[in-house]
């Protein structure tokens, strides 16, 4: 029997603050992070779970969070080339980090590049100040479009624009406001979810505050409609020419 792929995801569990619909294993940062400790517990788990590998290498590799650009270039150098001493990595592997544009400095995607990611995906979610600080995103626009030249300027392979939808008192001119200006940084993927109220969440313990939001119920008719015409179009002439573009709502 022929196996599958074999795929793996690291999770690094800080982020500088949590934010309120997050259901995720993450948690505020107290101080400096334990790079190098926490690095030896994840690489120790991963010896314990060599007999799954059974003979193949790694294909992907997926870092999430929390907020996996807290933690140096040099840290991932260490970890990724432990990693494929361990198991090995196929010639064409694909190594994804998830980032938040509020942690994003000057030449920090480069630093990763040298560290062996190839493939960042960015959490934008919204482009507009009133969403982001009712998100309790710690990013503004500027932070964000910083981010995503970082990235065009860092030697990727590839990279991922992260946007919501059904936001607090949100239109749909309001969302695909968004959409166009996340469209006009020129990503090679785009992904485009509604925000979902989940159990143990800040936005779950406060149903009162919830109830009072308005939510824009936008179309995905409407959102595929808009890039058929007049984003598509200006991506085929303006952003990308050459390059294929994939938009994923959920």
């Amino acid at each position: 029997m022929k196996l599958p792929p074999l795929s793996l995801y690291v999770h690094v569990p800080w982020c500088v603050q949590k934010c309120p619909y997050c259901d995720f294993n993450s948690h505020g940062k107290k101080g400096d992070i334990p790079e190098t400790e926490y690095i030896q517990h994840l690489l120790h788990d991963i010896k314990a779970d060599l007999h799954y590998v059974q003979g193949r290498k790694l294909s992907s590799i997926f870092i999430g969070g929390g907020t996996p650009s807290l933690l140096s270039g040099e840290a991932y150098r260490y970890l990724l080339s432990e990693i494929e001493a361990l198991i090995g990595f196929e010639d064409d592997i694909e190594v994804t980090l998830e980032a938040n544009p509020g942690t994003v400095e000057t030449d920090r995607f480069k630093h990763y590049v040298a560290a062996g990611i190839n493939r960042i995906s960015i959490g934008v979610q919204s482009l507009q100040q009133e969403k982001l600080t009712q998100l309790g995103r710690i990013h503004g626009e500027q932070e964000a479009l910083n981010a995503a030249q970082e990235a065009h300027q860092a030697g990727l392979n590839s990279f991922n624009l992260d946007l919501m939808h059904g936001l607090p008192n949100q239109s749909v001119s309001d969302a695909l406001s968004d959409l166009e200006k996340a469209i006009a940084m020129a990503p090679p993927h785009l992904s485009w979810y509604q925000l979902t109220i989940e159990p143990n969440t800040q936005f779950a313990s406060k149903p009162r505050f919830y109830l009072r939001m308005k939510h824009c119920g936008t179309s995905k008719n409407k959102v595929r409609h808009y890039l058929q015409s007049t984003a598509t179009s200006n991506m085929r002439s303006q952003a990308m020419p050459k390059r294929g573009f994939n938009v994923d709502i959920t």
